[in-house]
């Protein structure tokens, strides 16, 4: 039996996450009024930014983690296929292949038949 996921809980866990603000909420627009005349005390902000950049530092380390690593993976791909394509060339040539040589360079689908056909 599914469950109803609506309620107050829901709706201040939807306004923290996005900022959304459901019409009929009186919690959250308390709090979206006072989260207006606090963020007007320039002081206050000040003293809160600490804690709002370790967030977004978080969020930042994060992110950049998953560029490195998939950059690092694209970099290491492209080099296997690279050292592949030249393996199954250098054979290709060895044995006089070149139509089937220029075919692979053009045809991804002849290619990779004639990777696995040498198992490159």
């Amino acid at each position: 039996m599914a469950r109803d996921c609506r309620g107050p809980l829901r709706d201040l866990l939807r306004f923290v996450d996005t900022g959304t603000t459901p019409q009929d909420d009186s919690l959250i627009r308390l709090i979206e009024d006072e989260m207006a005349c606090i963020n007007i005390d320039a002081a206050w902000k000040e003293s809160m930014m600490p804690f709002l950049t370790v967030e977004d530092d978080a969020r930042i380390q994060a992110r950049i983690s998953y560029e490195d690593g998939r950059s690092e993976g694209l970099a290491e791909g492209r080099s296997e296929g690279e050292a592949a394509m030249a393996a199954l060339m250098e054979r290709l040539f060895a044995e006089s292949r070149t139509e089937d040589a220029r075919r692979a360079a053009a045809d991804a689908d002849v290619r990779a038949r004639l990777l696995e056909e040498y198992g490159l």
